[in-house]
């Protein structure tokens, strides 16, 4: 029943500058896997700072992944996140 503040960045390459640049202004989904199931589903939608930088929380209440998913532009393919595991105690 705790909050975890779940935080990612979204960047995508600059090819002026040959590095990587935060990606704003852009909605990311942010889905949870329980723990022994197969299914991703959308908790909310969180829109990227000024940096790219993603920030939400969320209350725990089982085990389980959580990850985030950008479903990509029209210059930026889609990408998702590797889980992160959350043992609940």
């Amino acid at each position: 029943g705790k909050t975890l503040t779940v935080t990612g960045k979204l960047a995508r390459a600059n090819w002026d500058t040959g590095k990587w640049a935060g990606y704003s202004a852009h909605a990311v989904k942010l889905q949870f896997r329980k723990k022994g199931s197969s299914t991703y589903t959308t908790l909310k939608t969180v829109k990227t700072s000024s940096t790219g930088t993603l920030k939400t929380t969320v209350t725990a209440s089982v085990d389980g992944y959580y990850r985030y998913v950008f479903a990509g532009t029209s210059t930026t393919p889609a990408a998702t996140a590797a889980g992160d595991f959350v043992d609940v105690k």
